[in-house]
């Protein structure tokens, strides 16, 4: 698992996601004062996904985990979504990034049937 501990206070902002099998993902982050939240979108190869809300979640990209070889997942320190400016900054609010192996640990263990 990666921890993205560069965000900053700016509304928008850019960076490049190093994954572990040495390919990259371009990710967004902004936020929407009007909203009160924070959104994301990534571009990873020829996948793009936009428009994506900020929920606290072990991985929001669950979904897609057959197609592609990460998760994303926010995790709160305060039991709370990030809605405001410094929650990233703060962190009050981290970004991880799970590798397949990781992702599949998540599956096994958090997401399994009880």
């Amino acid at each position: 698992m990666k921890i993205i501990t560069s965000i900053t206070t700016q509304p928008r902002q850019n960076f490049i996601i190093k994954l572990d099998n040495g390919e990259s993902v371009n990710f967004n982050l902004y936020f929407y004062r009007s909203q009160y939240a924070w959104y994301y979108d990534f571009e990873y190869n020829d996948y793009i996904s936009q428009g994506n809300k900020v929920v606290c979640t072990m991985n929001s990209i669950r979904h897609l985990r057959n197609i592609l070889p990460f998760g994303i997942g926010f995790l709160s320190l305060v039991n709370a979504d990030p809605f405001q400016l410094e929650s990233f900054y703060n962190q009050d609010c981290v970004i991880a990034i799970w590798n397949e192996e990781e992702v599949q640990m998540l599956e096994d263990t958090v997401y399994a049937p009880q």
